[in-house]
């Protein structure tokens, strides 16, 4: 039996424990299929804290067995498991029509328009203005489009 304990670094309060998995390597060891794959595949293994009947995340990871007697560099397989490089998408947002917009201006009417953007002000995109709109009812047609970059750490869209 193999256990993995993930824990949180903290230099402060002293480190806590986020959660152990369990690996019955014997099982793996013996069975033929396991032993016969080259690449082994990735595993999702649940991560659990003795205080929580729910799961605390999980682990991505593989399991390889090697020969005691083997050297580290016979079996050495180098990984690449740095980030991918950021790549460019366009995001379109489009507004076709609005219903019930509230009258807010001192006449009865509204000037409608939508603003939009991800995570900063100063890349915001607008619509045109529907002036002194009576009815509530505006017909767009208008699309935004935006240039972003994936991954990225969040995804904060605000209209």
């Amino acid at each position: 039996m193999l256990t993995i304990n993930a824990w949180d670094h903290d230099m402060l309060f002293g480190d806590e424990l986020i959660g152990t998995t369990t690996l019955d390597l014997e099982d793996r060891y013996f069975l033929p299929h396991w032993k016969a794959i080259k690449n082994k595949p990735i595993e999702y293994r649940q991560l659990h804290h003795p205080s929580s009947a729910v799961s605390q995340g999980v682990v991505k990871m593989w399991v390889e067995i090697n020969p005691a007697k083997c050297k580290p560099e016979e079996k050495a397989v180098v990984y690449d498991i740095s980030l991918k490089p950021p790549e460019e998408f366009e995001v379109r947002f489009v507004v076709f029509d609005t219903k019930e917009i509230k009258m807010m201006d001192a006449g009865g009417t509204t000037d409608c328009f939508f603003r939009a953007f991800f995570d900063s002000k100063k890349d915001a995109l607008e619509t045109d203005t529907h002036w002194r709109n009576q009815n509530g009812t505006c017909s767009f047609n208008y699309r935004l489009k935006y240039k972003i970059e994936h991954p990225r750490k969040d995804y904060t869209f605000t209209v």
